[in-house]
């Protein structure tokens, strides 16, 4: 995708969770993306308009507590003011999630 503008964001495509998701809370997610042309953009990764901001191309996270298994993410970029256009690609995304109402016994 190309990040053009300082003035508005980019999202990616919707990632959608795999049908075994469902059930699940999210625990944690990790990141990897590329960055082509300049310094890298402000990245967050956002499901519906919660979002968590990524520090770096590349990382480990908590998910948030309202974030649900059984709905899309994005990957949302928006550069600097004055920072030239660059092409980000190579968008991956893992998320980790527990069992809901699972006990210890």
């Amino acid at each position: 995708m190309r990040v053009a503008g300082a003035d508005r964001d980019y999202r990616s495509e919707a990632l959608r969770p795999p049908a075994p998701a469902a059930g699940l809370v999210p625990a944690r997610f990790s990141w990897a993306y590329r960055v082509h042309g300049g310094p890298p953009p402000r990245a967050w990764l956002c499901q519906a308009d919660r979002c968590v901001r990524l520090h770096g191309a590349r990382g480990r996270a908590p998910a948030p507590s309202r974030w649900r298994a059984d709905a899309p993410l994005r990957f949302r970029f928006r550069l600097a003011d004055g920072a030239a256009p660059v092409r980000v690609d190579r968008l991956r995304l893992t998320v980790t999630g527990a069992v809901v109402g699972q006990s210890g016994e």
